[in-house]
């Protein structure tokens, strides 16, 4: 039985998810809450090693194959790290989870996968009780991730852009932020206005922040809503647990 809480950064490449995934991490830390840090693809199982190796070396492999890798890594992952953490009432924050897998191979591979057979291969993997998602322009994150140095001439740029936007409206699509098509780009915010906002689908809360927000602001907004689901839950820092049972053991 869960008695801790899972929660789960996403968003496309350059939306600042790492660093709030860091800043959030360490905050915890700092006032002795009992976390579990991860991220996937995992470092440490053989699945996750050969998934960066296939990544970072340009192994040649089948988008299928890559999809299948991701889903067996996932599975370890939950069932011999997550699962085990929040049956010991832990905290397990993961920089990515299967998510990704749905946006990036449905819309992010050369040849793009069938988004029901990707959340086929993935029926394993559980709900969190949290996704905090950092929502920016595929314009925004690529010229973050280029330092700002964007160049417009450059083919490639425009067919990243068309890819992120691609990845970004699966997002919308999967955790209901209202638009109407995954292909109807024009109809895409240029500009998020929105500091933030929560929805739900089911046990899972969506925090959807706008990464345009200064970092600090962000970190903020993150904590304060992940306080408020800590104290839903009655998970208490280690100090404050342990007062609280040696209370209940007098009484």
């Amino acid at each position: 039985m869960r008695k801790g809480c899972f929660i789960v950064f996403e968003g496309i490449d350059g939306s600042g998810k790492s660093e709030q995934y860091r800043r959030l991490t360490e905050k915890l830390e700092e006032i002795n809450y009992s976390i579990i840090k991860t991220r996937e693809p995992t470092k440490y199982l053989e699945t996750g090693k050969l998934i960066n190796k296939i990544l970072y070396e340009n192994e040649n492999v089948s988008e299928e194959t890559l999809a299948l890798l991701f889903a067996a890594d996932r599975v370890e992952h939950t069932k011999n790290k997550i699962q085990p953490a929040l049956e010991n009432n832990k905290i397990v924050i993961s920089d990515r989870y299967v998510y990704s897998s749905l946006a990036y191979q449905s819309k992010g591979m050369k040849r793009e996968l069938s988004i029901d057979w990707i959340r086929d291969i993935n029926k394993f993997a559980i709900k969190p009780d949290l996704v905090v998602y950092l929502d920016i322009t595929a314009e925004t994150g690529l010229k973050r991730l280029s330092n700002g140095q964007v160049r417009f001439e450059d083919h490639s740029y425009f067919e990243n852009i068309i890819q992120q936007e691609k990845i970004r409206a699966v997002y919308y699509n999967i955790f209901d932020f209202g638009k109407k098509t995954l292909f109807d780009f024009e109809d895409y915010p240029k500009k998020i206005t929105q500091d933030y906002s929560i929805n739900r689908k089911g046990r899972t809360r969506i925090l959807r922040v706008n990464g345009d927000l200064s970092k600090e602001k962000i970190e903020k907004i993150i904590f304060k809503q992940v306080s408020n689901l800590l104290k839903s839950n009655k998970i208490l820092p280690k100090k404050e647990e342990s007062k609280t049972q040696s209370l209940t053991t007098y009484q």
